[in-house]
């Protein structure tokens, strides 16, 4: 089919607003959002509560291969956590310390690379936990969740006090 409208102009007509306000203020209400969370599953303290639940997933599991098989392939392939979310997040913070000269993004930005090894770290021991069934990598993997709850608020709260 033939399009009627071959090309489109757009002027603008008003003022744009400042861009390192705009960025200060949503890595700001982002940063927020993640550390007061409306429910216990998000932020980081839905990574503390998984680093608890998963035990009970595997005690409770009838079929404790498959469960933690998907599982690692949603975190890192479906979904928005794990890896996946925090290298979208890495980037952002990267261009926006390029933008901005803020050189706590750049900081950020050096911790979500780390952050990002630690998620693909619980990936692959869930790939474990369900090759294996043992536990020595469930302890590892609710260790490591721990872990990356602790400095990714730690991230996040120095953002707060970088953009407020």
């Amino acid at each position: 089919m033939s399009s009627r409208n071959l090309s489109f102009t757009i002027e603008q007509i008003e003022k744009l607003p400042d861009p390192i306000h705009i960025i200060k203020k949503a890595i700001y209400n982002n940063a927020t959002d993640y550390l007061n969370p409306s429910i216990k599953n998000l932020g980081y303290k839905g990574t503390e509560k998984t680093a608890y639940d998963i035990k009970k997933w595997f005690r409770e599991s009838d079929d404790v291969k498959n469960e933690f098989k998907t599982s690692a392939t949603l975190m890192e392939r479906a979904g928005r956590g794990g890896a996946l979310f925090r290298n979208l997040y890495r980037d952002f913070l990267r261009e926006a310390y390029e933008l901005t000269g803020i050189k706590e993004l750049n900081g950020a930005y050096e911790e979500f690379k780390k952050h990002v090894l630690k998620w693909i770290e619980i990936s692959d021991l869930f790939l474990k936990i369900g090759e294996t069934k043992d536990e020595k990598y469930l302890i590892k993997a609710s260790e490591t969740l721990i872990e990356i709850s602790k400095n990714e608020k730690l991230t996040i709260e120095k953002l707060i006090h970088a953009c407020d």
